[in-house]
């Protein structure tokens, strides 16, 4: 049988899920919305429904005959996507609306690796800036780290070194409102030392298979300064986690909280990221839990994937039970990096609409992948349509050889205000 598959999302991230599932001999017929102009190139893609009105979705749905939803983006989850559709005919592949609680509330989240002794930073939650501004009378030692409680696209987090910073963050949040109610009730938690890993897991209740350990990079620019972004680069597999920092991630983190899951009645189905620090006696602490594929994390795991994910997804999204011997299966001695071309002024003020130069050359180029993110297509030529444009993706033996292989690759693209980090993979 073949599949019909609605992907949902317009990034880097949907474009590479969009490139490996199309590789799929189950595959029917690709779909996206809203989609870019690369995915645009392996898939039809649609400007409605909009993703978030799931009674036109399901009619959507309907009218192509669509197998299985793939969510890309978080919103859809965390409203209760895999819920609606639980009464119809459509399979979607994420948790449930519950489930997402993981990722749309970071309180929520603390509460219950706090609850189920999984490590996580010391915190305190509040509901008021009042409480808030008064507890920072009360700390001793900075940087400490605020963060709103809801969805804010990656960009919710503040580390900050003085009291007045933390003054103008909480200010920013709970007042000013920059987050909307995202930033209504806020966590103020210790700032911990270390490398920062993200680990991603396919999820399927009681059983779960391990993705290669990433590492992204989140700040605006070089030597991690700036503010946070939703990813500037990231590379796979990180080369300096050990086989005795993956022994504690799975023992210390993701067993326990798969059992935290199913006696809060919570069980979990779909993808989940990790966001870790591992301090330098190799022990992982949790900073957040996502519900959905990394950005741009994605974009170096699938390129390293073997194993075909359609079967996985549709038996996962059917709650079926997988083999006990199934693994999946990565490439052997490749690593991935990529670099994340974006627009000037990003992650504040940019603009968009100007062409993109030289992705023909990289069609045509081995060891290269080009992901769109922030791209249109308009007058029969692709031009800027976000903060992230493309993601850059090469691969080679070794971190260094994909490293030096993506930047190559970043040089042949041209578009008014391109800029990068010029230290991703080192």
């Amino acid at each position: 049988m073949k599949y019909n598959v609605l992907v949902l999302g317009s990034g880097g991230r949907e474009h590479a899920l969009c490139w490996k599932l199309a590789q799929s001999p189950l595959m029917g017929d690709l779909h996206c919305i809203p989609g870019n102009a690369g995915i645009q190139e392996i898939a039809q893609i649609h400007s409605q429904p909009d993703i978030l009105d799931f009674p036109s979705l399901e009619n959507f749905c309907k009218g192509h005959s669509i197998h299985l939803i793939v969510v890309g983006k978080e919103q859809p989850l965390v409203n209760g996507i895999k819920d609606f559709f639980a009464d119809t005919t459509v399979l979607v592949f994420g948790p449930s609306k519950h489930a997402s609680t993981l990722e749309g509330s970071k309180i929520y989240t603390k509460n219950l690796l706090a609850k189920y002794n999984i490590p996580t930073a010391s915190y305190e939650t509040f509901f008021n800036k009042d409480d808030a501004i008064y507890h920072l009378e009360s700390i001793q030692q900075y940087p400490i780290v605020i963060k709103a409680d809801g969805l804010a696209q990656g960009k919710g987090v503040d580390i900050v070194y003085n009291k007045e910073e933390a003054l103008a963050s909480i200010l920013d949040m709970m007042e000013h409102k920059k987050f909307k109610q995202a930033g209504e009730k806020i966590l103020i938690e210790d700032f911990l030392e270390g490398q920062e890993l993200s680990y991603q897991v396919i999820v399927n209740q009681d059983q779960y298979f391990d993705c290669l350990p990433t590492q992204d990079y989140k700040k605006a620019y070089n030597e991690n300064r700036g503010p946070n972004t939703g990813g500037m680069g990231s590379v796979a597999p990180a080369t300096w986690v050990t086989d005795d920092i993956l022994h504690n991630i799975r023992h210390q983190v993701v067993k326990p909280l798969m059992k935290a899951l199913q006696k809060e009645n919570n069980p979990y189905s779909g993808v989940m990221f990790i966001g870790l620090i591992v301090n330098k006696n190799n022990q992982p602490t949790v900073l957040e839990i996502n519900v959905r594929f990394g950005d741009p994390e994605s974009q170096v795991l699938l390129p390293l994937l073997e194993s075909d994910l359609l079967p996985l997804m549709i038996e996962i999204a059917q709650n079926k039970k997988i083999a006990e011997s199934y693994r999946l299966e990565w490439k052997k001695n490749t690593s991935a990096t990529c670099i994340v071309l974006s627009s000037k002024g990003y992650p504040e003020n940019y603009q968009t609409g100007f062409p993109i130069h030289g992705l023909d050359t990289l069609k045509e180029t081995k060891d290269c992948i080009c992901f769109h993110a922030g791209t249109k297509n308009k007058d029969q030529e692709t031009v800027t349509a976000g903060g992230r444009v493309l993601n850059i993706v090469g691969l080679g033996t070794s971190l260094q050889e994909s490293t030096k292989k993506a930047y190559e690759f970043a040089d042949f693209i041209e578009f008014e205000g391109k800029t990068h980090r010029s230290d991703i993979g080192q």
